[in-house]
């Protein structure tokens, strides 16, 4: 026959797990909160030994001079003077992509502008790139795109 021990909870065990329990249960519950008020009072004067008094902090310069000793700065020169390099073509000289118009009939926008749809064939490098839209014609006659 096997002979097996029973232990027995001895007194201290007990008291043990109970004051676990009791602390797990204080710590879960929850604790209202409470307003807390500091008292303070002071003096004038620092109070310690007679005539002593701390010494002043670290002076530490500016890093940047003050602005009355900033040099003046260079005249800025006309805007008549600038001319652009000549890698750049002139503004508006340079010829816009061939619009084609489709097959599809023109429409009337909310605007009253007589609109169109368009197909442009625009070649940059070695490729060719088709782009569509919609076009419209405004008060003074000239076609602008819409999208």
């Amino acid at each position: 026959m096997i002979a097996t021990r029973i232990r027995r909870s001895t007194g201290i065990d007990v008291a043990a797990m109970m004051a676990a329990l009791g602390l797990v249960a204080t710590m879960a519950t929850p604790v209202p909160a409470e307003a807390g008020v500091a008292v303070g009072f002071g003096f004038g004067f620092p109070i310690g030994y007679p005539g002593y008094y701390p010494p002043p902090p670290p002076y530490y310069p500016p890093l940047y001079p003050p602005p009355g000793s900033y040099p003046s700065p260079t005249p800025y020169s006309s805007p008549g003077s600038y001319q652009p390099s000549s890698a750049y073509p002139p503004p508006g000289s340079a010829t816009p992509p061939p619009i084609t118009y489709t097959q599809r009939p023109g429409w009337t926008n909310a605007q009253g502008e007589y609109c169109r749809e368009y197909r442009a064939t625009q070649g940059t490098g070695s490729r060719a790139t088709e782009r569509y839209g919609t076009a419209c014609r405004d008060a003074a006659g000239h076609w602008r795109i819409v999208n």
